[in-house]
């Protein structure tokens, strides 16, 4: 199945903005991100077809899935 992603910096540094990716029929969010090579404690906040999501959200195809990173500071 193909979803459509979206990815923010620096979770998007050497990989891409927005892109459509293929994934098995059973993916969730959290095997999505290791089809990206992107650690979880990276990812603050999750949104599948605009709604807030968790890493074990089993997937479907044409959703959109947003991935805010987490940002530090102080």
């Amino acid at each position: 199945m193909n979803v459509d992603v979206t990815l923010f910096p620096p979770l998007r540094e050497n990989r891409f903005s927005k892109s459509a990716v293929t994934l098995a029929d059973s993916a969730t969010v959290q095997s999505l991100l290791d089809k990206l090579m992107i650690d979880r404690e990276q990812v603050e906040s999750i949104y599948v077809n605009g709604r807030e999501a968790s890493f074990d959200q089993r997937l479907h195809a044409g959703d959109r899935i947003t991935f805010l990173p987490f940002i530090g500071g102080g």
